[in-house]
């Protein structure tokens, strides 16, 4: 059972590792000052990879409320807090998937044309997106590690065949022909414990 366990964990991980790391290229190549076909077909697989990836962590995290929230006793208001802001962050993390959604769809309809203008809009997404996450550092993750089971680690994994074709498949996208100094995979890992870079 631990293995299976350790399994879904590390599936898991292994997307948030990917998104941090292309996050962390998406970011770097935003700051190249030029223009040119090849960056802007970069800018959009790093998009479509976060797009997806964002959209997989609020179906994961949606589970881990849900499964953790009876773990939490009723006078438990730090656990409580917690819950009620990561709720709270996915909800205002799918408007900011959105905003950037639409902005790529603009990149790709307008090309190099675009660019400037999705710069900047990107930059405000990752703006956003990053004072989130520096908010909601709270982490439930000792409780986590006590009370949850393989069948609750299977459940928020939310893992199908599909889902992992399509991750690995957009992450080759974006490691195919990153610009230098931005592939995704020269980023190290950001653990659980460390700082939002």
């Amino acid at each position: 059972m631990n293995e299976n366990k350790n399994s879904f964990e590390s599936h898991v991980s292994n997307e948030r590792t990917h998104l941090s790391q292309v996050r962390r290229a998406f970011s770097d190549a935003l700051e190249i000052d030029r223009k040119d076909p090849s960056l802007a077909s970069f800018l959009v697989a790093c998009c479509n990879y976060l797009i997806f990836s964002l959209r997989r962590l609020i179906e994961q995290d949606l589970v881990l409320h849900e499964r953790l929230h009876p773990h939490v006793d009723s006078d438990n208001s730090e656990y409580l807090d917690k819950l009620e802001k990561l709720e709270l962050g996915l909800v205002s993390m799918e408007s900011f998937i959105l905003k950037l959604e639409k902005s790529k769809e603009r990149l790709v309809k307008n090309g190099l044309y675009g660019l400037e203008d999705f710069k900047k809009n990107a930059n405000d997404f990752l703006e956003a997106f990053l004072s989130m996450l520096a908010s909601n550092r709270h982490s439930t993750y000792s409780l986590e590690k006590k009370v949850f089971t393989n069948d609750d680690w299977e459940a928020i994994a939310c893992i199908s065949n599909e889902s992992m074709e399509s991750e690995r498949k957009l992450y080759d996208d974006v490691t195919m022909s990153p610009p230098e100094g931005c592939n995704p995979k020269d980023y190290p890992p950001i653990g659980h414990n460390q700082a939002v870079e």
